[in-house]
């Protein structure tokens, strides 16, 4: 996964999502006994490797970071292990 296709993810509007591709907030565990970016690479793969959307229910969730280029060197390091 690119800087291009994290930036395509971020800049996707809520309403383009289709809920059933979202993982639900509730179902998503972390591992802490793992180091950060394994514990993030996991995170990353039960959110079908987009940091950006999730499910609460039937409700769809947007976020946002900040300070986003260190999230996005860090996000693409653990996608590239996917």
């Amino acid at each position: 996964m690119m800087e291009k296709d994290l930036e395509l993810m971020r800049e996707m509007d809520v309403r383009e999502i289709d809920p059933d591709t979202l993982p639900d907030i509730a179902d998503i565990r972390v591992d802490t006994s793992l180091p950060p970016e394994q514990r993030m690479a996991s995170v990353l793969q039960q959110m079908n490797g987009n940091p950006y959307f999730f499910r609460s229910g039937s409700l769809i969730v947007k976020t946002s970071f900040r300070g986003e280029a260190r999230l996005q060197t860090l996000l693409e390091n653990c996608l590239e292990t996917l």
